[in-house]
């Protein structure tokens, strides 16, 4: 992450406590910020639904339709973020610029695309009235265009911009609903509160497109399809979007299925379990600030150091010094990012034990909010575990652990399916694929030699890649 890398770098270098929190202020505004603007927005006119007495319909169909929305756009959009990633971080450090906006909008396209077939099939399918699927389905297309355009974030400096850009759109849409809930009253439905944040979100689309435009036009663009050869380079990275995002939602797809009821014919629901999934989400948010943060200031440097020893022509003694200096940066941070998020997590097992009850939570459902924070603990260390095989270039262990991954999420969630074990297939699947992607990481650095200079004559070329998606 370019632009991020340098000013966390900057603002580490400075003495004292004020730049330290200065740097995770920072990278909390340009991990976390957007997303959890999204969230906070959708959680305040949830909050002013229930204060405003709206109808229950309208109440319901927000919440299912906020849900699907967001869960299956990112399904869609995760394998493509994915793949355009490293190849965006390919083009950025070969200097080929007049490809990166055309391979931009040529994957917005082809996402947009495969984001149209299951829209389709809900316009076409779906019982409800037409106003509701046309607005819910523009939401969608949103959001997934949103997925694909933070991908871009990474290599621009126009952080604040884009943040500014995200919660600007998400105050637009909860004053756009606020307005028509008080207008409407008790005769508001569901597809005003649909258009009221898809407006929201439209603002934020459209400036972070506006942003990309602006950032990478080149006088003379090439061809938006020319990314197209590149597709036969990284299939596999494809495949590991698609199993990890699928993984994260599997267990709440199981309860749609096991135990969720109907929603005007459309939507498979389990509202007790669903807000339980939504609250404790929050709680792994430390971990995305805290990768960030130790990825740019203590890894990355031990791992750049590594490759120039390679190919500044080191001597195999620096060359195995730098390597076990990165494997023991490595696994130090990873103990470091592993501790501060199981406090954090512990403390929200404590605030959802002592608060959640004041907001309408059973204690069956706090009970399960608590298995799902440790269960998301385990999730997100696993997740970070195989972004770091990436950055060793390990497609195939990346695909093989992302593919048991998912496999174990449907085969736990198929087990432990009564009620009584809710959110615990989600841990039961991820801890001993955790393990085993912790052993394969370790096992890839041990072996790092190896898997550099087997790759001959290919090291230069792939390690430009690595450097350019770290850098």
């Amino acid at each position: 992450m370019a632009g991020i890398g340098f000013q966390l770098k900057r603002l580490f270098d400075r003495e004292g406590l004020f730049g330290r929190v200065q740097a995770i202020s920072y990278a909390s505004l340009v991990t976390v910020g957007p997303i959890l603007s999204c969230m906070a927005a959708v959680a305040v006119v949830h909050w002013l639904l229930v204060a405003e007495m709206a109808p229950y319909r309208a109440r319901e169909l927000f919440q299912a339709g906020t849900a699907y929305a967001f869960a299956f756009s990112f399904i869609v959009a995760a394998p493509f973020s994915m793949l355009f990633t490293r190849l965006a971080s390919d083009q950025l450090y070969e200097q080929r610029y007049d490809e990166l906006l055309p391979t931009f909008y040529g994957s917005l396209q082809v996402a947009l695309g495969c984001a149209s077939v299951p829209a389709a099939a809900f316009l076409l399918l779906a019982p409800l009235e037409l106003a509701e699927k046309l607005a819910l389905v523009v939401l969608y297309m949103e959001l997934t265009v949103i997925w694909m355009g933070v991908v871009y974030v990474s290599a621009m400096k126009a952080y604040r911009r884009i943040a500014g850009a995200f919660f600007a759109g998400m105050l637009l849409a909860m004053a756009a609903v606020w307005l028509y809930v008080r207008l409407e009253g008790e005769r508001l439905a569901a597809w005003g509160l649909f258009a009221g944040l898809a407006g929201g979100f439209f603002v934020t689309a459209a400036v972070l497109l506006w942003e990309v435009e602006r950032f990478f036009r080149t006088p003379r663009p090439a061809s938006p399809y020319g990314f197209v050869r590149d597709l036969r380079r990284y299939p596999s990275l494809l495949a590991i979007g698609l199993f990890t995002a699928v993984s994260m939602y599997a267990h709440q797809f199981a309860q749609w299925a096991f135990h969720g009821e109907w929603l005007e014919g459309t939507f498979r629901l389990t509202p007790e379990y669903d807000v339980a999934v939504y609250y404790a989400v929050l709680s792994v948010l430390p971990t995305l600030v805290w990768f960030v943060v130790s990825v740019e200031t203590a890894f990355y440097p031990k791992y750049r150091q590594y490759y120039d020893a390679i190919l500044g022509q080191g001597t195999i003694l620096e060359i195995d010094r730098a390597r076990r200096e990165m494997e023991q940066v490595l696994i130090g941070e990873m103990a470091k990012l592993m501790g501060i998020q199981l406090v954090f997590s512990l403390v929200a097992v404590a605030c959802g034990i002592r608060y959640l009850p004041y907001i309408g939570f059973t204690a069956e459902q706090v009970d399960t909010f608590n298995i799902l924070v440790m269960a998301f603990y385990v999730y997100i260390m696993n997740s970070v575990s195989l972004l770091l095989l990436l950055y060793f270039d390990d497609r195939k262990g990346a695909l093989a652990l992302s593919a048991i991954f998912l496999a174990a999420n449907v085969a736990a969630s198929w087990a432990l399916r009564d009620v009584e074990y809710q959110g615990l297939s989600l841990f039961a699947a991820s801890f001993p694929v955790l393990a085993a992607t912790l052993g394969r990481l370790i096992y890839r650095l041990r072996r790092l030699h190896y898997a550099t200079f087997s790759a001959q004559p290919l090291v230069l070329r792939e390690h430009a890649r690595m450097r350019g998606r770290a850098g």
